[in-house]
């Protein structure tokens, strides 16, 4: 396809994203699922969770180099949705428990490549004015395929094996492949990455709308800096300190709770089919909330919507953990159901964007590039630290006072928001 064929085809190339967030949303989940199927257990998700965050790292930073330096948009999307469906499909080769753990840390490796590629075609080919309607479609959609993808998963599990499953979402992956090849052209000039820190929206455009960010990575200089706050005034010198700090506990408890969860509802008697379910429905109600998210915070400030959703999501993640040591059968269900919305559909919803206006209202206007890159790396090492101690906790403790340890961490960072200055 020209170059000239892009006026012709618009903005169809970002319908790209919808079967391959359809494959990619509900992975997860299934990985640990199979990982069980195959005899695995607790310790065993707990390493392929961890591994796959720390694969997912660096791989974000190498695709953009690689991004930089070849300037072929359309291939650095094309390849790796078609590969990133050969990969999934595999899964059906694969017999192994250490085979599986290692394949999946590939797929999030490939997968990671079309991150720095799609949203150099969004600037690439539009105007900087309207590059924010382009990011809210696009994240639209991105979410729109993951939430599909649980439904998939859940009608899938409900009727047949996770073998099927397995075969439907490589098949979705290879699908956007097609759709890029067919939709994208390269564009005309092409620009050099813009760095985040420029960008609210597109800055928070990333960290929800996919989880891999486009940052600059801090020198040892930058982040000696950053830690003496040089640039940063009075109580905002703390306010920062804190707000790195919070951000941390916040990801490593979240990963404490999420990563054994999955885990937890098969083995306490649920279904494959009925976890889908609560995961799906914790995803429309986020959807919802995010929507809804002026409304519900509007007679609030950013502290006060931080520290109440905090608490609404530690006590949720509380009350799974002791559903998990006290309530059976379909009170089990109905208490995970409920509260497992509270906390990923509601509580996550509100605290996500608010953290990160936060973090732009307390940095100053020097550094900001190397405050995110900080900032993105505390998440990231929280999230797979999270998931590796998950699997230790569950095994020594069991799963109620794991989930437990999660939501406790969760009221802490709740705390901490409540003391601190106003934001």
């Amino acid at each position: 396809m020209g170059r000239g064929d892009h006026n012709k085809l618009g903005s169809l190339w970002m319908l790209s994203v919808i079967p391959a967030n359809i494959a990619y949303g509900p992975l997860s989940i299934l990985v640990t699922l199979y990982i069980l199927k195959l005899g695995g257990g607790i310790l065993d998700v707990s390493y392929a969770i961890t591994l796959s965050g720390m694969i997912s790292i660096p791989a974000v930073f190498l695709w953009g180099f690689i991004t930089d330096i070849v300037n072929k948009r359309k291939a650095l999307i094309v390849f790796p949705y078609f590969f990133t469906g050969i990969l999934i499909a595999g899964l059906l080769f694969v017999k192994s428990i250490y085979g599986v753990i290692a394949l999946y840390a590939v797929i999030s490796f490939v997968n990671a490549a079309t991150g720095a590629p799609i949203n150099l075609l969004i600037m690439e080919n539009g105007k900087r004015n309207g590059w924010t309607h382009s990011f809210s479609l696009l994240q639209t959609l991105a979410s729109l395929g993951a939430t599909v993808g649980y439904v998939v998963a859940w009608a899938i599990t409900g009727v047949a094996s996770l073998g099927m499953l397995i075969v439907v979402l490589a098949v979705a992956s290879v699908a956007s492949a097609l759709i890029a090849a067919r939709t994208i052209s390269e564009p005309a000039s092409l620009r050099k990455r813009v760095s985040i820190n420029k960008s609210m929206n597109y800055f928070l455009y990333r960290l929800v709308g996919i989880p891999h960010m486009v940052v600059r990575i801090p020198n040892p200089m930058n982040i000696r800096k950053w830690f003496e706050f040089r640039d940063i005034a009075g109580g905002k010198r703390n306010l920062v300190i804190a707000f790195y700090a919070i951000s941390f506990i916040f990801f490593f408890g979240s990963s404490v709770f999420n990563t054994e969860y999955p885990v937890g509802l098969k083995i306490g008697g649920l279904t494959e089919s009925a976890i889908f379910f609560v995961v799906l429905s914790a995803m429309v109600i986020q959807t919802l909330t995010f929507y809804y998210y002026d409304k519900f915070t509007k007679n609030l400030n950013l502290k006060a919507a931080s520290w109440l959703a905090l608490l609404l999501r530690g006590f949720s993640y509380v009350v799974i953990g002791i559903a998990f040591v006290s309530l059976k059968g379909f009170d089990f269900f109905t208490g995970n159901f409920l509260f497992y919305i509270m906390a990923s559909g509601v509580a996550y919803a509100i605290y996500y964007p608010t953290s990160y206006a936060i973090l732009f209202k307390t940095l100053g206007s020097k550094g900001r590039g190397s405050a995110i890159g900080i900032y993105s790396s505390l998440i990231g090492i929280g999230s797979f630290t999270g998931s590796l101690v998950s699997g230790w906790l569950a095994v020594a403790y069991g799963f109620g006072p794991t989930f437990v340890v999660g939501g406790a961490l969760t009221l802490a960072c709740s705390m901490m928001y409540r003391r601190l200055s106003a934001v």
